[in-house]
Order: structure tokens, then sequence, then C-alpha cells
């Protein structure tokens, strides 16, 4: 094995630091390696330094013209770095230099997609489906059937069941069921819809590890730790640059939607889906106590909690934001509220809220790419769902001036009676702008990229009526939900 090739090896086990030694050690005999320039672009991106891997990336690109996957990891780079344009160009540039290559259609898929240019995308991934097939195939039909089920054709689902009878990776097949189930729906075929809806969710929840009693252990060990008195104990003078909203709740419960209609003001920017609370600061101060969390916040001082926000802080420097408000819409956030406000005294949070059983759905029709149990079985959604309402319970007693409540069913209904006090809350004057929302072209990383590029449609809490006695079957008892903050139940239902 050569000194590339060990240090592909590294890369692949991610150990970074030798990876970059034996890269830069390639490029002292060579510095024309364009794989080597590739491998150092990529140990920059996983170390999200972002300008430094569109640097080394277009080093590698040149050495490399006409090579693929540096062309599109430099995309992701750009796109990283919130310079759509560039991404858009490279991609574009891809599908002409690779007619054939199904991967270049589906990635400047993607790319529109997430962009927010509908229209261009459907176009871009059709073409996509007159390349050789690959394994990209099954999620370019899953991007069209949820773009446009319409566009999906008898001749498509034949196709469909032809890359399924022949598939040998339990991950492309979750997609296909995903693909047929939307596919049957839309040509009203609901035995069939439903029959690859449940195929899809049994076969993802064989790849995860089960929601057992660890996650109620867990539950109440935060309820635990953060009391009343830790949070206001923790408190520190700090004087804040930033309003750092959080919006938190469950998956496929309208987060998206509210997110982008609050970035229509000019004083709110978002981080997205970003996860830098439990995977930086939290595991930091994890390692460094020697305790798992949330015991390892119990027992922090001053200068670590000066530490952690400056770990927050770069995450935002990162990104360029320099609004008044920057929100963050991981709903599993929910978790890590006593920690945030412990840090963050100016910290405020919405608990974005949705009838259970359209919720449920919601998630039961969607793929997601992460393993994680409660997004394939519904029992464990159900007991997620519990362990999320009994920890909001317990956040409201805490810290009640610091959490607002929307709910799904009265943000589409009548956006602008829930908007204009959302807004008040925030510090901020109600813009009429936010009922456009639709129309804007912001980056869209999450599942609801489609649904936010359409206006208001207020029927999608019926959507599981269809379905209604065959999906609940799905569960072995009735979604326990809290007397003291119960669900809100739709008008239109």
């Amino acid at each position: 094995m050569n000194l590339l090739e060990q240090a592909n090896q590294l890369l692949s086990e991610n150990r970074l630091k030798e990876a970059d030694f034996h890269y830069r050690s390639v490029l002292e005999a060579n510095p024309n390696q364009g794989e080597a320039l590739f491998g150092l672009g990529r140990i920059a991106m996983r170390l999200e330094k972002y300008p430094e891997a569109v640097y080394l990336l277009r080093q590698a690109c040149q050495r490399l013209p006409k090579v693929l996957n540096p062309l599109f990891a430099l995309a992701d780079a750009f796109d990283a770095m919130q310079q759509g344009k560039d991404a858009f160009d490279i991609l574009e540039y891809c599908c002409k230099i690779a007619p054939h290559n199904a991967e270049a259609f589906y990635r400047f898929g993607q790319h529109l997609q997430i962009y927010g240019y509908t229209k261009q995308a459907t176009d871009i991934l059709k073409q996509g489906l007159t390349c050789p097939d690959s394994d990209v195939t099954p999620y370019i039909y899953y991007d069209l059937a949820n773009i446009d089920a319409r566009a999906i054709t008898k001749d498509h689902i034949e196709h469909l069941h032809a890359l399924l009878a022949r598939s040998k990776h339990t991950q492309a097949d979750v997609v296909l069921h995903y693909t047929l189930a939307k596919s049957y729906h839309n040509l009203g075929d609901k035995s069939q819809a439903f029959a690859h809806w449940r195929l899809a969710n049994e076969l993802q929840s064989q790849r995860c590890q089960p929601l057992d009693e660890g996650f109620d252990h867990f539950i109440s060990d935060i309820i635990d730790v953060f009391s009343e008195e830790l949070i206001t104990q923790t408190h520190d003078p700090v004087k804040p640059s930033f309003t750092p909203v959080f919006i938190i709740g469950m998956p496929r419960s309208g987060s998206t939607l509210l997110e982008q209609m609050l970035c229509q003001h000019p004083s709110i920017a978002s981080l997205g889906e970003n996860d830098a609370i439990s995977r930086k600061l939290m595991a930091y101060l994890s390692q460094s106590s020697n305790k798992p969390f949330p015991q390892c916040m119990a027992s922090t001082n001053r200068d670590m909690r000066t530490q952690l926000r400056q770990l927050y802080a770069n995450e935002i420097s990162k990104h360029k934001l320099s609004n008044a408000v920057i929100l963050n819409k991981l709903p599993a956030n929910f978790q890590s509220v006593g920690a945030i406000k412990a840090l963050f005294p100016n910290a405020q949070f919405i608990d974005m809220r949705r009838c259970f059983y359209p919720m449920a759905w919601s998630v039961f029709t969607h793929y997601f790419g992460a393993n994680e149990a409660f997004f394939c079985d519904m029992n464990a959604l159900m007991k997620y769902y519990e362990g999320y309402d009994r920890l909001m319970q317990h956040w409201r007693h805490c810290i009640p001036q610091s959490i607002a409540t929307v709910h799904y069913e009265q943000l589409v209904e009548d956006p602008q009676a829930l908007l204009r006090p959302l807004f008040a809350w925030l510090g901020l004057t109600y813009t009429q702008a936010s009922l456009k929302f639709h129309d804007s072209h912001t980056q869209v990383n999450t599942l609801s990229r489609h649904q936010v590029r359409q206006p208001l449609y207020t029927n999608a809490n019926k959507a599981y009526k269809e379905y209604e006695a065959s999906f609940k079957e799905c569960f072995s008892r009735e979604v326990k939900v809290s007397v003291i903050f119960p669900e809100q139940t739709p008008t239109n239902s």
C-alpha cells in the first residue's frame, strides 16, 4: 500500500490527523497530486473549515479535470458557506460533462430543491432517470414522487418493482418502498400504498436500536439534574450580542414552516437544524468532566460556561450570521433546554406542537435518512412523544416565561393571529412578508423543503384519515396526552 492509499484508508477510518500528515507528505513529493489535495479538502470539510475546503478542493479540481467527486465536494463546500450560486454552477457543469451519470443529475436536483427551484428540479431529476441505473436511481424516484407524484407513471412503477427485485441494499429497498407507496397513493390504490409504507417502516426499523426503558431513564435524569434552582444558579452576567431562539418539538410538526415565516423578518436568521448543542457543547463538556449528559452540566463553573458559549458563538460566526435573533430549529433540542438556558439566560424556546396522529402519519409516510427507531417504529415514536411531553411539562414549570407554544393547526388556519404576538414576544414587529415565505429561495435542508415552497394549506391533518383504521393498528395502545397541556384539536378535522 503506497502513501496515498494509506492516507485514504486513514481518512475512511476518520483518523484525520494521521490522514492529513500522509496527504501532506504526498504533496511534498508531488505538489500537483490532485488526489492528495482532494483528501485534504475532505478533511477540511469534516472539520467544518469551509473556506479552507473551498481553496483545497478548487486546487484538486484543477488537477483532476472532469473527475466528478472533487466537483461534488466543492459544491457541498459552497453550499455550506451559503454560496448557492457557485454550487449551482458546479453541479450544472457536472451534468454537462457527464450526461449519462445519474448521480450528477441527482445532486443537481437536490441542490435545486434545497433552494426552492422545484420546476427546474423536476426536469433535472427526470433527466437523471434517463441515465443507466445506479445506486442513486431509487433516490431520484423518491424525490420526484415527493415533488410531484403525478410525474411517476405506470412504466416508472414497473421499473421501481424491477429495481426492488434485484436490490441487495436494505436502505435502497426502504426508499423504493416509500416511493411505491407514494405512487400507489396517487393512483388511488390505498391497499398497495399502505402495504408499501408499512414495509418501508419495518425494513428501516430492523436497522435501528430499539427505544427501550433507557430513554425513560434519560428523561428522568434530565428532570432530576435540571431543577429550577440549578438553571437559575448557573446564570452568568453576560452581555448578549444576539438572542438565541430554539424551535423544539417532535419531527414533522411544522418547525420548518414556522422557521421560514420568521426568517422573512430582516432581524432573524437561522442555523437550520443545527446539532452543535449536543454534538459540540455537551460532548465537549462530557469529555472534560468525564461525566455523561446531563450529569456533566451540574458541575460547571463560570469559565467552563464561558467556553461553551464561545463554541456556540463560533458556530454562528462560521455561518456568517450577525442578526439580532438567531434561530436553531433542531426539534431534539427539547432535551437540552435546561443546559441552553443555563448557558444563555436570554434564550427563548418555541415549542412546536401538532396533533399526535397527523404528526405520526407524516413520520410514517416520509423517509428519514437517519436510522432512529422513532422515525419508523410507531410504538417507539409514541414513547418518544410521551418522553418529550413529560420533559416539556418540567421546562414549563422551571422557565415558563421563556417558552412560547405554537400549534401547527392554528398556524395554518390563522397565521397572522398567531404570528403577531409571537413576533412581539421576540421583541420584534410583525411583518406581512411572513406570509410570503413560499416565494423565498433560502436554503432549506429538511424533509419539508417541498411543502414550504407552497402557500399554506389546511388539509394536511386530514391525510391520515384515509388510512386511519390500518394506521392505528401500528400502535399497541393509545398515546398518553398530557392533561396539563392537551393537544389542540384542529377545527377542520
